[in-house]
């Protein structure tokens, strides 16, 4: 017991006995602890800001299993790096809409009769994460991206209809989103402006916000000067030095740390943007929406330029006044922002510790460094991957712990019942011992009475008979004689009971009652009448004893007082209970004078003892009748 005892107390105090007890736990374990390092790595997950252009919106199916789809067209063929869709946001509801199962297709057969599938995902998640999907396409040459919805969201508010959303579908070929602005196709769609619309599915406008590596330096970017009125004419210019050929232009919107409630600080309700004076994008005539921390890009691949100016005519209002703000312009070619510490002039600034012109081209937001973007989707990406495959090792880490319980349990019990067992083995290999000591010891007991005792009173009878004989007879010798034969014969009755057993037989305690009457009972005609033998039925050693000393005690008074011819004596037992009968003709005598010295007490003491009634019936010239009942077990 010990031992098992031992190896259990050091396997709870390595302090992870449940990996001993369960091995899949070690494995869960180490790749959690791979998983949570590489988390440690990726960029926070932004908190999702609600857009005025929430994304696109499906139409309304009945059922869940509804094929719905939506699919944009590039304008061209190009070899694509990867594809990013992000969740729709709407409200609080983070994901919303987003299909459980869906699949997302490259092709450049508009009607996708031959198409490379690039991811075919199912999820149970309920509800899916608003982190982005980021897909490798590995170089996939495609003209035409579908994403088809083969298992839809249930509308919110018990509708009992199916949809399926999304925020915003990106396509990057060489660093570059040639998604931006793409002609969108979908046959089944909702158009409710300013919230849902296909347009908006590639007018670059989603819930992460900005693409950056959060820091503490503290810079905003670019701030024109303080007008009183709306309908001022504010302007920024970045000069690139020499003519370059650029892909993209991009404007950052400010969001100042001292303003931390609002996003798209200072970003023109309505402006235009000219290339070497050519427009590239003019809502002078519209307001345009603000795009809070959302990058806001126009395509211009393969224009040759010097300048860009952003030329804002309706100013965004402040706090009872109206700027004009930046965070950041940029110019993309190939994939780099070439307009990178450019000079910047403007039609008037207000420079502070945050508000610089350098600010304007410092590769800075308001709130950090800005990053690759489709660096940075992939990273938010792979983040939404990792917490996605913890969640399920920690599901799995839950069940394969409920298997090292039961096994704790199993263990705990058959430790128990070794216990149980051995400490069970141990009382019976003791009690064995004690009972084959007691029987070693009864032996030498009965064997020293035999040898010492029982000799020496054999000598004194055989002294006192040949006394008797060789001289005239003498009262005190013949009665020496007479009671060196009775403790004789009482030793031989002791030496029976010390050689018997905790249980022994009552066919023992017959065979004794016979050899005593034998032997007690010399000069009268006796008989005994009992069971045939049988082993099964025992009693207690201290039942024989007291039966056998009663037993003794009555012949012996028969022999002495009672001058009887016949004996009978009935010994009989059934279901734990015994009867003894001893029957004489001798003499009697009356019951109403019994005295003492007839030991007719020491009789009754003994059933007493036994817990059993004596009854004796006699009458002078009558004989004597006693008879024993007691129970045994």
């Amino acid at each position: 017991m010990k031992p098992a005892l031992l190896i259990l107390a050091s396997i709870l105090a390595t302090g992870a006995p449940w990996s001993w007890l369960n091995p899949q736990l070690s494995t869960l374990d180490h790749r959690q602890h791979e998983l949570q390092t590489a988390l440690s790595k990726l960029p926070a997950l932004p908190a999702p800001q609600p857009l005025e252009h929430a994304g696109f919106h499906s139409g309304l199916a009945p059922h869940a299993d509804s094929i719905r789809w939506v699919q944009i067209d590039l304008g061209a063929e190009y070899p694509l790096d990867s594809v990013v869709v992000i969740p729709a946001m709407l409200g609080v509801v983070d994901s919303y809409g987003f299909p459980r199962r869906f699949r997302i297709d490259a092709s450049n057969d508009p009607l996708f009769a031959e198409s490379d599938t690039l991811l075919d995902h199912f999820s149970d998640n309920n509800p899916p994460s608003p982190a982005p999907w980021f897909v490798a396409a590995h170089g996939i040459k495609a003209r035409h991206i579908r994403f088809t919805a083969t298992t839809l969201a249930a509308q919110p508010h018990g509708t009992r209809r199916y949809i399926f959303c999304l925020g915003e579908l990106l396509v990057f070929s060489g660093g570059r989103n040639v998604a931006l602005h793409a002609q969108v196709l979908a046959p089944n769609s909702v158009e409710t402006l300013p919230t849902w619309s296909p347009r908006h599915l590639v007018d670059g406008a989603y819930s992460l916000g900005l693409p950056v590596h959060p820091d503490e330096i503290n810079g905003n970017g670019w701030h024109s000067g303080i007008s009183t009125t709306a309908e001022t004419t504010k302007w920024t210019q970045v000069d690139l030095g020499a003519p370059h050929a650029i892909d993209e232009i991009r404007l950052i919107p400010a969001h100042p740390r001292d303003y931390p409630e609002r996003s798209g600080f200072g970003f023109p309700r309505r402006f235009k943007v000219e290339a070497d004076g050519k427009t590239i994008f003019d809502t002078t005539s519209a307001d345009f929406p603000n795009p809070a921390d959302t990058p806001v890009a126009f395509q211009c691949p393969g224009l040759r330029v010097q300048t860009i100016r952003v030329t804002a005519t309706h100013l965004w209002e402040r706090s009872g006044d109206f700027v004009f703000a930046l965070a950041e312009l940029q110019a993309f070619a190939h994939g780099s922002n070439i307009a990178l510490n450019s000079a910047v002039t403007s039609s008037d600034d207000t420079i502070t510790a945050s508000w610089t012109r350098t600010g304007l081209i410092d590769a800075r937001s308001s709130t950090g460094a800005l990053v690759d973007e489709s660096t940075w989707l992939a990273a938010l990406s792979q983040r939404r991957q990792i917490t996605d495959e913890l969640t399920a090792l920690e599901t799995q880490r839950t069940q394969a712990l409920a298997i090292a319980y039961q096994r704790t349990a199993w263990l705990g019990g058959s430790v128990l019942g070794l216990a149980i067992l051995t400490a069970w083995l141990a009382w019976l290999r003791s009690r064995r011992s004690r009972q084959q000591e007691m029987e070693s010891l009864r032996h030498r007991i009965s064997r020293d009475l035999h040898d010492e005792i029982g000799s020496h009173l054999g000598s004194i009878r055989l002294m006192s008979e040949l006394a008797l004989r060789d001289g005239p007879p003498s009262d005190s010798l013949q009665e020496i004689h007479r009671l060196a034969g009775e403790a004789a014969e009482s030793m031989r009755g002791i030496i029976w009971l010390v050689r018997e057993g905790d249980l022994p037989p009552l066919a023992s305690l017959v065979e004794a009652m016979r050899q005593s009457a034998a032997s007690l009972l010399k000069d009268i005609d006796w008989q005994l009448d009992a069971p045939s033998s049988s082993e099964s039925t025992t009693a207690s050693l201290e039942f024989h004893r007291q039966v056998f000393l009663l037993f003794r005690e009555a012949v012996h008074n028969i022999t002495r007082h009672a001058h009887a011819a016949k004996v009978r004596i009935e010994v009989n037992w059934k279901a734990k209970h015994f009867h003894l009968r001893i029957e004489d003709d001798g003499c009697g005598f009356d019951s109403a004078a019994i005295t003492a010295g007839n030991g007719l007490a020491n009789l009754h003491h003994r059933a007493t003892v036994l817990g059993g009634t004596l009854q004796i019936t006699s009458s002078p010239g009558q004989g004597t009748c006693i008879t024993l009942e007691a129970d045994f077990s």
